[in-house]
């Protein structure tokens, strides 16, 4: 009787414990919404599926209580895909909703397409240097590159100085201190802005009014067609052309002198060209030409440069102002206050001795063309 219940009792036993529930691994849920939807979702690298396409729609899963890297991944083209990821913990007996925004990241494909085109871009780029330079030294053997003089260093009193002949323009006098710098020894000629034209640097194909081209300064051009000449001849010499800044100009102009020209005093028609009939007082009358001359056909100053009073008004950096109050002292453009106008300087071949005193300035907006008006450059 024993030995035939102990088995009987076991197996009963044994029966019970298998068919007892095994308890699950405790776990939470996560929702899942990925912006834009249909996003492949990834967890620790695994595909769980697709998240919902449309807006406010999740994508549900249990996970086990642990740490996870969510993942998302939606292509856009074979160059583009929209990816996002986030580190999240789940824990159990919790419901969350995460929320994923996918940013756009190049394919493997699109990486290589974008260093194919960079490498295109930098050869480009490294052929048309290389034909700059080809053509920058074919001009300067042909004298086509502006020739400059180093302008050095100094202090000055900028404005009406001489007390004589002055407009409130010209007001206050003030001391600028002025960093080296290089100046063109002339205004720029036709020669040289008709082979910015020819090469295509230029737009803008001046008239000459029938007083000949070559060697004359070149004339009819405004402030914004300068710019375009002066990013050409950057791209073909190295770069550092510019315009001067007002205070450069003045400086340069007087060459060390603080009288009303260069030449002291009085300015004659042998000196420069401008009307010889406007006088100033205590000066002789001159000749009227009526016309610009081929530049440095007259007097240069003490620093080298030719035509700094007459033949033409030429254009520099600075905005107009109608004085100097608040102008900079330290030789910089000023480049506040009415900027649609452009300041000048010089005077031209039209203007009486007193509009090409050292000291005069004047102001026309940036597209205005000329008879009277030309440049020269400078250069740090």
């Amino acid at each position: 009787m024993t030995r035939t219940l102990l088995p009987r009792l076991f197996l009963s036993a044994l029966a019970l414990s298998l068919a007892a529930p095994v308890l699950a691994e405790d776990t939470g849920t996560i929702k899942i919404l990925t912006e834009p939807g249909d996003a492949k979702v990834f967890i620790n690298g695994q595909r769980k599926g697709n998240s919902p396409l449309e807006a406010g729609q999740t994508f549900a899963i249990k996970l086990a209580e642990g740490e996870y890297l969510l993942e998302a991944l939606k292509a856009v083209d074979e160059y583009t895909e929209r990816y996002g990821r986030k580190e999240i913990f789940v824990a159990a007996d919790t419901l969350q909703t995460i929320t994923l925004k996918l940013d756009s990241r190049d394919t493997p494909a699109g990486v290589a397409k974008k260093d194919q085109e960079k490498a295109e871009r930098e050869a480009r780029l490294a052929r048309e240097k290389a034909e700059n330079e080809r053509i920058g030294k074919e001009l300067q053997a042909k004298g086509l590159v502006p020739e400059t003089v180093a302008i050095p260093a100094g202090s000055f009193r900028m404005g009406c100085v001489s007390g004589k002949d002055c407009s409130s323009y010209e007001k206050p006098v003030h001391t600028v201190n002025v960093p080296a710098f290089e100046m063109t020894r002339t205004e720029i000629t036709f020669e040289q802005w008709d082979a910015c034209v020819a090469l295509g640097g230029c737009r803008h194909n001046p008239d000459d009014k029938g007083w000949g081209r070559g060697d004359r300064p070149v004339i009819n051009v405004s402030w914004d067609d300068v710019q375009d000449y002066i990013r050409w001849l950057n791209a073909l010499t190295g770069g550092g052309w510019r315009l001067p800044s007002e205070a450069e100009w003045e400086y340069a102009a007087r060459a060390g002198t603080s009288t009303r020209f260069h030449t002291g005093d009085c300015l004659t028609t042998e000196q420069a060209n401008y009307d010889g009939h406007g006088l100033v007082k205590g000066c002789p009358k001159g000749e009227y030409r009526e016309k610009t001359l081929p530049v440095g056909s007259l007097a240069k100053n003490a620093f080298g440069l030719y035509d700094m009073h007459g033949n033409v008004w030429e254009w520099t950096r600075d905005c107009w102002n109608d004085s100097y109050s608040g102008a900079p002292t330290n030789g910089a453009a000023w480049n506040s206050g009415d900027c649609s106008q452009r300041v000048l300087r010089g005077g031209s071949w039209s203007d009486g001795a007193s509009g090409a005193r050292a000291a005069i300035r004047g102001g026309l907006t940036r597209d205005y063309r000329g008879s009277f008006l030309g440049f020269r450059l400078a250069q740090d």
